[in-house]
C-alpha cells in the first residue's frame, strides 16, 4: 500500500472536494480594477472645508473692495496695481516654498477608501463575467470550469454560474433538474427579463427550507439565460436570516451578467490549452496551476474530475523537451506531486494515446473508509512538446474508468 504525504494529499485531494463549492488560489480571470469610493464622512468634510474656503475668499474680497475705496491718491493706486503681479508672485512663490518644507516634514495623510470594493469574476472558458462585492464576497475566484461558485465570508451566502447542455425542455425543469429541489419547492415569481447585454432570460425566486435535515432557511434567486445550445444559470442566495444585508450584493451580480457574443466552450470537453480531453459534463471539473497556487497554463496545469462524492481523475501537464520525457519517470512525479503518493507498480507499456506510445502502472491507497484503485497513464506530445500523465481512482475498476477520457485525448485540438 502506497504512503501519502499528508499536506500532499489535503492539498488536491481536499481541493477537488471543496473547491467545487469555493475556490481559493489566485488566477487570471478577475480584472484588476478594484473601484473606491471616498467615505461619505470624508467627503462631507470636504465640502465643509471648500465652503469655508469660498467663505473666506468672499471676505477678502470686500475687504480689498474696501481698502481700495478708501484709497485716495489715483497715481498710487496705478503704481499699486503695477505692483501686484509681481507681488503675487512672489508670494505664490513663498506659499509653495512653505507647502512643499511642510510636506517634506509630515507624513502623507494614509488612503480613506469606502468598505465596498467591487471586483469582475471573468470565466475563462465561456468568456461570462458578473459582479462581486467585497464584503461579503471578497475571493472572486474559482477553479471551476462548467461550474463556478464563491462563498460568502460568513459561508451563509453563495453565488455561482452552472453551463449546461440545453435539453430543450421547460427552463424551470431543467433548473430544478440541475439543483435537485424537491417537488415541494415553489418558485415564488418567474418573470422574463434580459441580461446586461440584452439576451432573453427569465428569473426564478424560490425560498428552500432544509433546517429539518440540519442545514437553514436559504432565499435563492436564479437568471437562467438559453444561448448556443446551452443553459447558463447565474444562482444567488443567502440564509434568510442574513437576507437583508446581503441582498444588495446578489442583485449586483444579478444586474451585471454579461455573456459574450458566443460561447466557444462547451460542458463535457476541455480544450482551452490546445489540447483535447473530454468527459462526463455530470462530473465537476476543475483546473489548477503548477504549483497549485498558481493560475493553469500551456506551459503547465491540472485538470480534476470529481464523481458525485469523490475524486475521479486528475490531468497534469507540463512543457518538456522530448529529450529529456521518461514515462515512468513521469507518472511517479505526477502522482507525487498531485495527490502525495510516493510509489506505484510501473507495468509498463499501455499502447498509444492519440498515435503516440504510452507508459502505465497500478497502485491502491487508503481514502476514506476503503481503498481505492489508482491507474496511471504518461505519453508524450511532440507537436507541443508537452508531457502528459493521467491518474484515475477507483475502487473497483480504473481501467474501465479511464477508457473513455484515453480515447478522447488529442494532442492538439484542432
Amino acid at each position: 500500500m502506497s504512503v501519502i504525504r499528508t499536506a500532499s494529499s489535503l492539498l488536491l485531494f481536499a481541493a477537488a472536494i471543496f473547491l467545487i463549492a469555493c475556490g481559493s488560489n489566485p488566477n487570471e480571470h478577475v480584472q484588476s480594477n478594484q473601484f473606491f469610493r471616498q467615505p461619505a464622512e470624508t467627503q462631507t468634510s470636504a465640502d465643509q472645508s471648500a465652503a469655508q474656503d469660498s467663505q473666506q475668499h468672499s471676505q477678502q474680497a470686500q475687504q480689498d473692495d474696501q481698502q481700495q475705496q478708501a484709497e485716495p491718491d489715483p497715481t498710487a493706486q496705478t503704481d499699486q496695481q503695477a505692483d501686484q503681479p509681481q507681488a503675487a508672485q512672489a508670494q505664490q512663490q513663498s506659499d509653495q516654498s512653505d507647502d512643499a518644507d511642510q510636506a517634506d516634514d509630515e507624513p502623507a495623510a494614509p488612503l480613506e477608501t469606502s468598505d465596498d470594493v467591487v471586483r469582475r469574476y471573468n470565466n475563462p472558458s465561456y468568456g461570462y463575467s458578473f459582479d462581486l462585492v467585497c464584503s461579503p464576497f471578497c475571493d472572486p475566484n474559482s477553479n471551476g470550469i462548467d461550474r463556478v461558485s464563491f462563498l460568502s465570508e460568513t459561508g451563509r451566502a453563495l453565488i455561482g454560474v452552472d453551463v449546461l447542455v440545453d435539453d430543450q425542455s421547460d427552463l424551470a425543469d431543467q433548473l430544478r433538474a440541475n439543483f435537485a429541489l424537491a417537488d415541494n419547492i415553489e418558485f415564488t415569481a418567474r418573470t422574463q427579463t434580459t441580461t446586461v447585454t440584452g439576451e432573453p432570460a427569465e428569473r426564478f425566486d424560490w425560498d428552500e427550507d432544509r433546517r429539518a435535515t440540519g442545514g437553514f432557511q436559504v432565499r435563492w434567486h436564479a437568471l437562467v439565460v438559453r444561448v448556443n445550445d446551452l443553459v447558463v444559470i447565474l444562482r444567488a442566495g443567502a440564509v434568510i436570516e442574513d437576507y437583508e444585508a446581503i441582498a444588495p450584493a446578489l442583485e449586483r451580480a444579478l444586474g451585471s451578467f454579461i455573456l459574450p457574443l458566443e460561447l466557444g466552450a462547451q460542458p463535457g470537453r476541455y480544450d482551452r490549452f490546445d489540447f483535447l480531453i473530454e468527459y462526463d459534463p455530470d462530473d465537476p471539473a476543475q483546473e489548477f496551476g503548477q504549483p497549485t497556487s498558481n493560475p493553469p497554463a500551456d506551459e503547465a496545469g491540472i485538470f480534476v474530475l470529481q464523481s458525485a462524492s469523490a475524486l475521479k481523475a486528475v490531468l497534469t501537464w507540463q512543457t518538456l523537451g522530448a529529450a529529456f520525457y521518461d514515462g515512468d519517470a513521469a507518472i511517479q512525479q505526477s502522482l507525487s506531486d498531485s495527490l502525495g503518493i510516493e510509489s506505484i507498480n510501473l507495468t509498463g507499456d499501455y499502447g498509444e494515446v492519440d498515435g503516440q506510445p504510452a507508459r502505465t502502472g497500478d497502485t491502491e491507497t487508503q481514502f476514506g473508509e476503503g481503498l481505492v484503485q489508482i491507474q496511471s497513464f504518461a505519453w508524450y506530445c511532440p507537436g507541443s512538446g508537452r508531457e502528459f500523465a493521467l491518474h484515475v481512482l477507483d475502487p473497483d475498476d480504473p481501467l474501465a474508468v479511464a477508457l473513455p477520457l484515453l480515447e478522447s485525448f488529442r494532442c492538439s485540438a484542432d
